[in-house]
Order: C-alpha cells, then sequence, then structure tokens
C-alpha cells in the first residue's frame, strides 16, 4: 500500500478554485455568488459537494444554478452537488440570497473523490524481491480530501 499525503496553504497547488462572494443586499440580507474551476484540467473529480455555511434559520432563495442543489436544514448548509468535474465541465456558479451577514456564509467546505492521482504517480511494475521475477498485481487509485475549506 502507497499513501502519498499533501497538506499546503500553498494556494497555486490546488485542484479546485471556489470564490464565494457575499455582499449585503441592503434589506438584512446577502446576495451570494459563488463559483468554482477546475485547476487541473488532467483531474476528473467525481461526487463533488460544496456546502456553504449558512445562518441558523434561514433557508436560500437560489435564483441560479450550474449543478443540482439542496438545502440541509439539519446542518445549516447549501448543498451545491455535481456529478463530476472534468476538462469538458471545468467550471461553474451559483448565485442565491438569504438572510444574514457576508460572514455568515463561511466556512465553505468540499468533498469529492477521484480515481485520478494528484500527483500522477503511477505503478509501472511489480517484481518480486529475490530474482526480480514479475508478478500479477492489481492497482487502485483513490484520492479525496480530508479537509477541504474556504474560510
Amino acid at each position: 500500500v502507497l499513501k502519498w499525503r499533501l497538506q499546503t496553504t500553498d494556494e497555486s497547488l490546488i485542484p479546485l478554485s471556489i470564490n464565494c462572494w457575499p455582499s449585503d443586499n441592503g434589506s438584512g440580507g446577502c446576495d451570494v455568488n459563488i463559483e468554482f474551476e477546475l485547476e487541473n484540467t488532467d483531474l476528473e473529480l467525481s461526487d463533488v459537494t460544496i456546502a456553504i455555511s449558512l445562518p441558523h434559520g434561514s433557508g436560500p432563495n437560489v435564483s441560479e444554478c450550474e449543478g443540482d442543489y439542496t438545502h440541509d436544514t439539519r446542518r445549516q448548509q447549501l448543498l451545491w452537488q455535481h456529478t463530476i468535474i472534468d476538462a469538458n465541465n471545468k467550471s461553474g456558479s451559483m448565485e442565491f440570497s438569504a438572510p444574514g451577514n457576508p460572514d455568515d456564509f463561511f466556512p465553505v467546505s468540499v468533498s469529492f473523490n477521484s480515481s485520478k492521482s494528484y500527483s500522477g504517480i503511477k505503478v509501472l511494475d511489480c517484481c518480486q524481491i529475490d530474482g526480480g521475477d514479475p508478478v500479477k498485481y492489481i492497482s487502485s487509485v483513490k484520492f479525496l480530501a480530508e479537509k477541504y475549506e474556504i474560510v
């Protein structure tokens, strides 16, 4: 088993950029524009969920959305979902309004998985230690984010 881990605050290394702009709409709420863009087009991200925090007791009014969304009232989050984000579907946006202040919509958290490696590491061959004879092997790649937040 080979496990590779990257922990960084260097934004140039993120696979998916998220920009969230809540702005006060002057009537006790905010208009929120959120966008994503796949930064590494060699990747294929599956089951992507972008979870946007909402003020307690409020519901969003979604005006535009590329993808699907649900309102998780138990966790007080707006869940923006995409089956796949890849080179053919590398960006998207959503607009909604909700009661609250601009800081109420953070953190934004992201979850996904991928069968393509972020690092590009691949198993090319497996051999016995003694003699170097090739052996049959199976390779399985799973790339996921343990914690991916925009604060």
